[in-house]
């Protein structure tokens, strides 16, 4: 007789028996435990509702729900949407292909639509394309990275771009350069980039690396109303047309690192020099020198603890080239509590430090996210010279960072940072630190 016929006669015979014989209340007790199984309810999904209204798992991959709210000093408020489209490979849960449309409304720029796009060929490999378009503003960039192209030694990086951004601000020269210098303008841009490195021996982490940049850069005053006109009040400033640089730079790295995006441990070191030469498809002459340190260390006691430093100094030598080819301090990459470009010198320093806590971690269409709380402190200033340097320009900033990592591609931060000039807040996707 098949196991399933059964079943109702065997429930049939207990229940016959049960009429036949009534135990005493002591048999009614169960013999034995019952198995965990039977015992435990289902465990409840612990994970926080928000994320699972904003995440909805697909077969391959997720489809995400992301509300966009951004209060960059330059742009100021900026509302939108964007629904993110993740898919996973056939044959494993890395991430393969990011689909992340957006739709922003920003009172000085109004609506503006972009689309992205994220190819990830291999684990140390990247394709990005993004385009948008509005009333003052539009972008088109290609960018492509490989840490190991072709199964080689060689790393190679490639970008092109055109960019029109409205939202640029110039304050004036210095390390006390005024808020009431502030003046808006509108840089209409094309440029490339691309650079190649090689260990310096095999199974070496040091690499040596060559690269080259050129752009060409067109400033005229922007729209954000309130504002002096850029021309104006800079005229000296002003590009009567198009000014092109070409930088070529030659660097020595050293990478320990887990991973260049989501970085758990490891040691990043970066030396390089750059000189841009008049008439070598340049309009300027200058010279440029830095070095860029990060470190990123796990507690011994908790893994997912990771206290993260970074450090950069850089200088220009030689002629002095246009304001917007200086060292420049502020924004997301530098102290997050100010916009992009507030202090620009001939030099610049800074340091920023963060305690990353893990929150807590969910496993969704079979890509596991960590949500990370990252309190962070930081400080910097611009010179002439690295020696003119005095306390009293020495920006403090602190503030805390909400990331969402998605190993080992993936990483989505919300910055939020205070300083001398209130508070600033940054979103940014596929930033190590």
């Amino acid at each position: 007789m098949k196991f399933a016929a059964a079943v109702p006669l065997l429930i049939f015979l207990a229940c016959v028996c049960a009429r036949a014989e009534e135990p005493g209340d002591n048999e009614m007790i169960p013999k034995r435990a019952f198995p965990d199984s039977v015992q435990q309810a289902p465990k409840k999904d612990d994970t926080p509702l928000i994320l699972r209204w904003m995440i909805k798992p697909l077969k391959r991959g997720m489809w995400i729900r992301l509300p966009i709210m951004d209060t960059d000093p330059n742009r100021g408020v900026t509302f939108g949407v964007m629904p993110i489209w993740v898919l996973q490979g056939e044959k494993d849960d890395r991430i393969r292909e990011i689909h992340a449309p957006s739709v922003t409304l920003n009172k000085n720029f109004k609506v503006t639509p972009t689309y992205r796009y994220y190819f990830y060929p291999a684990e140390d490999a990247a394709l990005l394309a993004r385009a948008s378009v509005g009333k003052y503003e539009n972008e088109v960039i290609g960018q492509y990275e490989d840490g190991s192209f072709q199964g080689t030694p060689y790393d190679i990086f490639l970008r092109v771009q055109h960019n029109v951004d409205a939202g640029q601000r110039f304050f004036g020269f210095g390390p006390d350069s005024p808020k009431s210098g502030e003046a808006n303008y509108r840089e209409s841009m094309f440029q490339y980039r691309v650079s190649a490195g090689h260990p310096v021996r095999e199974g070496s982490k040091w690499r040596a690396r060559l690269s080259n940049h050129l752009q060409a850069s067109k400033l005229t005053n922007g729209p954000i109303p309130n504002l002096e006109a850029f021309e104006h009040l800079y005229p000296a400033q002003a590009s009567g047309g198009r000014q092109q640089t070409n930088e070529w730079r030659a660097s020595l790295g050293y990478d320990s690192r887990d991973h260049g995006v989501t970085t758990g441990k490891g040691e990043y070191l970066d030396l390089f020099a750059e000189s841009s030469i008049r008439g070598f498809a340049s309009s300027y002459d200058y010279n440029r020198w830095g070095t860029e340190g990060r470190v990123f260390l796990p507690w011994a006691s908790d893994p997912n603890k990771v206290f993260a430093i970074q450090t950069k100094l850089e200088q220009i030598t030689g002629t002095t080239p246009p304001f917007w080819l200086q060292s420049r301090l502020g924004g997301k990459y530098s102290l997050r509590a100010y916009g992009d470009g507030r202090y620009v010198d001939r030099g610049m320093a800074f340091v920023n430090a963060e305690q990353r806590f893990l929150l807590f971690d969910a496993k969704m269409a079979g890509v596991t996210t960590e949500f990370q709380l990252a309190p962070f402190v930081g400080a910097g200033a611009v010179f002439d010279s690295p020696e003119k340097v005095h306390r009293k320009f020495v920006r403090p900033v602190f503030g805390s960072s909400l990331r969402a990592v998605a190993k080992p591609q993936v990483v989505g931060s919300l910055d939020f940072g205070v300083g001398r000039e209130g508070l600033a807040v940054f979103m940014d996707i596929n930033y190590s630190f």
